[in-house]
């Protein structure tokens, strides 16, 4: 009798399970996420290539997430994990683009060329260790949160070198790179626009 009593129990708790589960997916419910970075610039390297200037970064990724119905956060949806990232951020100037009309010999000793804009030219996570993760009973951390979380934090890395000036660093260093292999080659005046 207790058995048969524990199995009605039972029963009655999963299919009050998929109803939940058919009225979470049926009536709206979204999810909503939220992430904050703390960075620390870890390096500036100047190279002598095409990439004339790279940044190391080293990261703090906060993330957040919770199931919503209507603007309302769901009980027991909550999950969060912090995990850290290094990352490589490379610019500089793409040579293949000078024409020679970007180049002006003035005279025996005097050169001018117009080199390309620096842009962004990679941008790479080179490792990541995940801290503190914290599941919810109907929202689990699963490797799909953390490739969109790394996702997101790629695609602001761009805006956030920028914003710390690896495009002025990369033109400035392309610079000094071109006047001194031309310097090299015999001519005393290197003007570079």
């Amino acid at each position: 009798m207790k058995t048969r009593r524990t199995g009605i129990i039972a029963a009655l708790l999963v299919i009050i399970l998929l109803q939940i589960s058919w009225v979470y997916t049926s009536l709206g419910f979204k999810n909503q996420a939220s992430m904050n970075i703390s960075s620390v610039l870890e390096q500036i390297k100047p190279i002598s290539e095409l990439n004339t200037v790279e940044m190391y970064f080293h990261d703090i990724v906060d993330y957040e997430d919770a199931k919503y119905f209507r603007e309302v956060e769901l009980p027991f949806t909550r999950k969060k994990f912090i995990f850290t990232v290094k990352a490589r951020v490379k610019a500089g100037i793409n040579l293949h683009q000078l024409t020679t009309e970007d180049i002006e010999i003035v005279d025996k000793t005097t050169v001018k060329i117009k080199l390309p804009t620096a842009v962004i030219t990679s941008k790479e996570i080179l490792e990541y260790k995940s801290y503190d993760e914290k599941d919810s009973v109907f929202n689990g951390i699963k490797n799909e949160d953390t490739f969109a979380a790394l996702e997101a934090f790629q695609k602001g890395l761009e805006q956030q070198a920028i914003e710390m000036g690896i495009l002025e660093k990369a033109a400035e260093n392309a610079k000094l790179s071109i006047g001194q292999l031309l310097k090299g080659v015999g001519y005393e005046e290197v003007i570079i626009e």
